[in-house]
């Protein structure tokens, strides 16, 4: 009796050494294997490295290693310009990983792949909208991170797009006499977007409407009370010049804006 239970204990210690011999070159082998994967990512090899970091995190399910792989997966599909699926490999991996260091940078390529899917401005800005409000977002919880100067310069760059989005609508209602809804989108522009490269031009349109409409007293009325808001001084003596010059032989207003539009707006 005593004899059969050391047997079974004998062979129960076969196992589990056996056991541990096989994870231990499990893990080696994944070890190993990432090793390459990282190789052909620093030497920018994206294609290749990418295969590597998907058949680490598919073989290695679960492992500390195929973590780590999914951010490098991640890495390979932003640098592939696959935006969408290097968007959610980020998120993935921000559900897993404990590495805080990693994980502020995920969450930055999250908002930079969101940039990256946002339209060009004739286009639904929605995109736009989410993007700016994450990499918003980024700033606050990471104030003052690495990534802080960069996420500034993209919000800047979302937030002109915007602003041009709004001014390109009011031109086209000028151009079709349609003012009033023309004035709705510069005071969002110049309300919202105040701070853009777009902000001068929306006063210039303004200016025009109330020459347009009210004659030039008024448009210089408006002009001069907005001086101080011009970030361009040459902007601001071009509309003034038109204003200036628009009882100059030019008795219809209509074809004096006209002969301006495609400069100014």
């Amino acid at each position: 009796m005593m004899g059969k239970k050391i047997v079974i204990l004998c062979s129960f210690l076969l196992l589990l050494i056996a056991g541990c011999s096989s994870q231990r070159q499990l893990v080696k082998d994944s070890e190993n294997y990432f090793k390459k994967a990282i190789n052909y990512f620093e030497d920018e090899k994206y294609s290749k490295a990418k295969n590597y970091f998907e058949n680490i995190v598919d073989q290695y399910s679960g492992t500390e290693v195929a973590i780590d792989a999914l951010y490098y997966l991640a890495s390979c599909e932003y640098e592939l310009n696959d935006f969408n699926n290097a968007k959610q490999s980020f998120k993935v991996y921000n559900r897993y990983s404990q590495n805080m260091i990693k994980l502020q940078s995920a969450r930055f390529m999250i908002c930079l792949c969101m940039f990256e899917l946002t339209l060009e401005h004739p286009k639904d800005q929605s995109a736009t909208y989410e993007a700016l409000e994450q990499l918003q977002i980024f700033i606050e919880e990471y104030p003052g991170s690495k990534y802080d100067l960069e996420a500034s310069q993209k919000i800047e760059e979302l937030r002109n797009k915007l602003a041009l989005k709004k001014y390109e609508i009011a031109k086209l209602y000028i151009k079709t006499d349609n003012f009033d809804s023309a004035k709705i989108y510069l005071d969002e522009l110049l309300g919202q977007y105040y701070d853009t490269n777009y902000a001068d031009d929306a006063r210039v349109a303004y200016s025009i409407i109330y020459l347009i409409t009210e004659g030039a007293e008024s448009a210089s009325e408006y002009l001069l009370n907005n001086k101080q808001k011009f970030t361009s001084e040459s902007k601001y003596l071009e509309a003034n010049d038109i204003i200036i010059n628009s009882g100059k032989k030019i008795k219809i207003k209509k074809l004096y804006f006209l002969d301006y539009i495609n400069k100014l707006l």
